[in-house]
């Protein structure tokens, strides 16, 4: 990930920056109905790349790369009012990762997704969120701001 940053340094145009945005965080699957959290349980199966990604800004940062002008964190929420509906999201989102998931991995995802379609049928007007905390971080290739 160093290299890649680099590189980008070496792409930027004159007075360019680079915002690196990366999930912190294990993202939570929800069921929510108004202000009541029916489910929560995080994402079977998710990888994030956090310790790599910050370990590696840090690296840049250190060797004078880049400087760090900014930095936030939020929260992504993506709404759905039923679980198929979540579900053809991520088909849709994940349709040109030729990688095949683990089969212990669906299984697990299958039982979350099944439970939170239970407690949604029980709850009319219930819908199924998916929370990833975030950072966000601009960085400016010229050392002198």
């Amino acid at each position: 990930m160093v290299h890649a940053l680099e590189e980008i340094r070496r792409l930027i145009k004159p007075d360019g920056f680079l915002i690196d945005v990366h999930p912190i965080s294990t993202p939570l699957i929800k069921v929510v109905h108004g202000n009541d959290v029916l489910f929560t349980e995080s994402d079977t199966g998710y990888d994030s790349h956090e310790g790599f990604t910050d370990n590696a800004l840090e690296q840049v940062v250190l060797r004078g790369l880049f400087v760090i002008e900014g930095e936030a964190e939020f929260e992504m929420i993506i709404y759905a009012s039923s679980v198929a509906e979540m579900r053809d999201f991520w088909a849709k989102y994940g349709a040109y990762d030729n990688e095949p998931e683990d089969e212990a991995i669906v299984a697990l995802k299958d039982a979350v997704y099944a439970k939170a379609d239970e407690i949604m049928q029980n709850a009319r007007g219930a819908e199924i969120t998916y929370h990833e905390r975030a950072r966000i971080t601009r960085l400016n290739p010229d050392a002198s701001g």
